[in-house]
């Protein structure tokens, strides 16, 4: 954070009323006082019990608004913002033949959840000090057909503790973006992705019921939360020779 510039008597200006109305906000929604969804007492009420102006409190709550924290919505209030990936791209995998398919059926698998060394390069893009442990999540996406996805996700143990008693029942229910939003109170603010080709080796291959060397589509991907904080590392496969990967922007 910016140093304030130095009073002209030798000391510091005081910060902006919205600016610490806007920390204040700020400490709450990463404290859990507001969980991601729950709307934020109205404008008028804050300005009373934080003695600001309306004025103050407007300013305060677009920044936070710009910054991802917060949501408005015209004629029901403000909300700590949720997952703001869009929908379709966070309940399910999009797998098509053509633009106009529909989106296919699946089921969730859990291979398996269980605590594992930090490694490179995990830890240094979850920004992860040392070599601390991580969580190891193999899920596999299914539909009557047979195997559509290989997801293998590694999570900071610090961040998720008892990840394994928390999450673990629910994963075959509801994806694992639903399930931390839902336990921990972390809303995915955005993803950063990347593709590549590769030959599916003994690990993927035997997972997607395919040969060794078979083609697939590898996307690592990066889930960040609040303050751009990376949360989750995670390594798909898929065998696109039937269906490719869909994306709407």
């Amino acid at each position: 954070m910016a140093r304030s510039k130095a009073h002209p008597r030798g000391g510091e200006a005081p910060l902006p009323a919205y600016y610490r109305l806007q920390m204040e906000l700020l400490r709450g929604i990463e404290n859990g006082r507001w969980a991601p969804g729950e709307a934020i007492p109205p404008e008028r009420k804050m300005a009373e019990d934080f003695g600001v102006s309306l004025g103050t409190v407007n300013r305060a709550l677009a920044n936070l608004v710009n910054d991802g924290y917060l949501k408005r919505i015209q004629g029901k209030g403000t909300f700590v913002a949720g997952t703001t990936i869009p929908l379709e791209s966070v309940r399910y995998t999009r797998l098509r033949r053509d633009f106009s398919d529909p989106d296919p059926r699946f089921k969730i698998k859990v291979l398996s959840l269980e605590e594992t060394p930090g490694f490179q390069p995990a830890n240094r893009l979850l920004k992860m000090r040392g070599a601390g442990k991580l969580w190891k999540v193999r899920r596999l996406f299914v539909n009557r057909k047979g195997p559509l996805m290989y997801y293998v996700s590694y999570l900071p143990q610090r961040l998720f503790k008892d990840l394994d008693q928390i999450i673990s029942p629910l994963m075959e229910k509801m994806t694992l973006y639903e399930g931390i939003e839902k336990k921990y109170g972390l809303p995915t603010i955005f993803n950063q992705e990347l593709f590549s080709a590769v030959a599916a080796d003994q690990e993927v291959a035997e997972v997607l019921q395919a040969e060794v060397g078979t083609p697939v589509l590898k996307i690592e991907m990066l889930s960040f939360t609040y303050k751009e904080k990376p949360y989750e590392y995670r390594i798909s496969y898929c065998i696109t020779d039937d269906t490719k990967m869909f994306r709407e922007m």
